[in-house]
C-alpha cells in the first residue's frame, strides 16, 4: 500500500511540475492567440487557435511568407510577409509582384477576387522603407485590412512569429 501512495503522489507533484513548466515555457516564448475571421484562410482557419512566438525574431530575421502577429490600430492583426525592407511590391492583374518576380509559384493558396482593395502597391510599385515589411491576407476575396491599406507594418509593431 505504501508504494501505491508514493506512486500518486510523485505522480502529482510530477503533473504539477509539469504544468507549471509549461507555463513558464508558453509565457516567455509564445502566447495562445484566437484568430477571428477568414483573413488568412485556408492556412489559418477562422476560430482557430495559434501560438505567437515573440522571441524567434532574436534568432533569425523575418522573411517572405512568415505568418505573424502585430499590433496595428489597437488590436492584434495576422498576416503574411510578402515584402521585407527595401523590396519593390506590386500587386497588379491578380498577381504579386516582389522585386519584378511574380510570387505565384510560391505554395500559397490565396483568392485573388479583390486584390484592388486599398491603394499600397495596387497597380503601382510600391518599395517597402527601412524596418518595415509589407503583409498580405491570404484570403483576398473579401475586404481584408492589410498593407494594402494600411501601408507597411513596423518591425518595431512585430508581435511574432504564428505557429
Amino acid at each position: 500500500m505504501g508504494c501505491l501512495y508514493l506512486f500518486r503522489s510523485m505522480n502529482k507533484k510530477f503533473t504539477v511540475f509539469a504544468i507549471i513548466v509549461l507555463t513558464i515555457v508558453t509565457w516567455a516564448f509564445a502566447h495562445p492567440y484566437h484568430v477571428p475571421g477568414d483573413c488568412m484562410e485556408p492556412a489559418v482557419k477562422d476560430g482557430s487557435h495559434v501560438f505567437v512566438n515573440h522571441v524567434s525574431p532574436y534568432i533569425r530575421k523575418y522573411q517572405i511568407g512568415d505568418i505573424i502577429a502585430f499590433n496595428y490600430d489597437g488590436k492584434a492583426w495576422v498576416s503574411r510577409i510578402v515584402g521585407l525592407e527595401t523590396d519593390v511590391v506590386q500587386i497588379t492583374e491578380g498577381n504579386v509582384i516582389v522585386n519584378g518576380a511574380t510570387c505565384q509559384n510560391d505554395g500559397i493558396l490565396r483568392s485573388w477576387l479583390n486584390w484592388m482593395y486599398g491603394t499600397y502597391a495596387v497597380d503601382k510599385p510600391f518599395q517597402v522603407p527601412l524596418d518595415h515589411v509589407f503583409v498580405l491576407s491570404d484570403n483576398l476575396s473579401a475586404q481584408h485590412d492589410d498593407s494594402r491599406v494600411f501601408g507597411p507594418i513596423s518591425k518595431n509593431s512585430i508581435i511574432g512569429l504564428v505557429w
